[in-house]
């Protein structure tokens, strides 16, 4: 399924989109910049989800639990929202919708 966002902890794509779309933008040291990849790759190609395979990742939520790991995600969401809008984020609205809509048709199962 095409998703707007997906963890940065486990991901494959193509490298011709991945320089088309400039790569990861290094004012992000960790946190959202997977958030901020997925988004400018949606804009270019699709994000995929693929649920037939999990990954467990050992450190996640590491924020959680260390202060100098919630002083860089707090500092790279504020990037983030400085780069992309804080409240009236027409596109990222845009962007959900289509998602919920999607979901909406799944079969349930």
């Amino acid at each position: 399924m095409d998703v707007p966002s997906l963890s940065g902890c486990f991901m494959f794509m193509r490298v011709d989109v991945l320089k088309e779309v400039g790569g990861f933008d290094e004012r992000f040291f960790m946190y959202a910049e997977d958030l901020d990849l997925c988004r400018r790759i949606g804009e270019v190609s699709k994000t995929m989800y693929y649920p037939g395979v999990s990954i467990y990742h050992a450190y996640g939520k590491g924020s959680y639990k260390n202060r100098k790991l919630l002083k860089y995600h707090i500092c790279s969401v504020v990037k983030y929202f400085n780069k992309w809008g804080w409240i009236l984020d027409r596109k990222r609205t845009q962007i959900n919708k289509a998602c919920l809509e999607r979901l909406k048709s799944l079969p349930n199962k």
